[in-house]
C-alpha cells in the first residue's frame, strides 16, 4: 500500500517515452537488450514478422498506438531509424503532453557498414533495406541528432562501428558530455550535435 507521500510522488510522475533510433543497421534492436523498456513496446518490423501485415501498414499501426499512448499518459518504448520528420512530431507531441524523454541513438563511423549489415541481415532472412535508402536514412537520421538534443530530457549517443556499442555522447538534462574515440572526433562530435 502506499502511504500518503509516495501517492503525491507517483501522481507527479511524467509519463515517460523511451526510444530506440539510428540508421538502418546500426544496431537499434541489439541494444535494446541493455535496457529497460518502459510501458508498450512499438516496433512496426516486429508488427510485419509476427501480423504478416506490409510494412506501410505497420508502420501507420505503430504510430497509432504511440498516439494512443500519448492521449493516455501512458509510458511507451518504441524504435525508430528518425530518417523522417513524422517521427519528430511524435516527440514534439510528448513533449507537449509532459512527457520524459530518453533517447538511446545508436550509430556506425559509415553509412557502408550499415549497409553491410543489413544485406548480412537480409541473407539470414531478415528485414532488407535498399542500399540506396540505408544511405539516404543514414544521412538523416544523423541530422536530427540536433533535435533530440533540444528535445531530450536524456539522451545516449552510441557507436556501434565495432564489436561492442561504445557512448560518444550523454545529455542529461543541460548536462553534456561527448566521449571522443577513433572513428569520432571532438570536432564530428560537436558537429554532430549542433547541425
Amino acid at each position: 500500500m502506499l502511504t500518503d507521500g509516495e501517492k503525491s510522488l507517483n501522481d507527479q510522475r511524467k509519463p515517460m517515452v523511451l526510444i530506440f533510433a539510428g540508421p538502418n543497421g546500426s544496431g537499434k534492436s541489439t541494444i535494446t537488450e541493455y535496457f529497460e523498456i518502459v510501458g508498450r513496446y512499438t516496433n512496426a518490423d516486429d508488427m510485419v514478422r509476427t501480423s504478416f501485415i506490409s510494412n506501410e501498414k505497420a508502420a501507420v499501426q505503430a504510430d497509432e498506438l504511440r498516439y494512443e499512448s500519448i492521449r493516455q499518459k501512458e509510458d511507451f518504448t518504441f524504435e525508430t531509424v528518425l530518417s523522417s520528420e513524422y517521427k519528430i512530431h511524435i516527440l514534439r507531441a510528448a513533449k507537449d503532453a509532459g512527457y520524459f524523454i530518453k533517447c538511446v541513438f545508436v550509430l556506425t563511423a559509415s553509412p557502408d557498414l550499415n549497409v553491410a549489415r543489413v544485406r548480412s541481415r537480409a541473407a539470414l532472412g531478415g528485414h532488407d533495406v535498399d542500399p540506396k535508402k540505408v544511405r539516404e536514412r543514414y544521412r538523416k537520421s544523423l541530422s536530427n541528432i540536433s533535435v533530440l538534443m533540444e528535445i531530450c530530457d536524456i539522451l545516449h549517443v552510441y557507436d556501434n562501428t565495432n564489436s561492442k556499442p561504445v557512448r560518444i555522447v550523454r545529455k542529461h538534462k543541460e548536462d553534456i558530455t561527448i566521449y571522443p574515440n577513433k572513428d569520432w572526433s571532438e570536432t564530428a562530435l560537436l558537429s554532430l550535435i549542433n547541425g
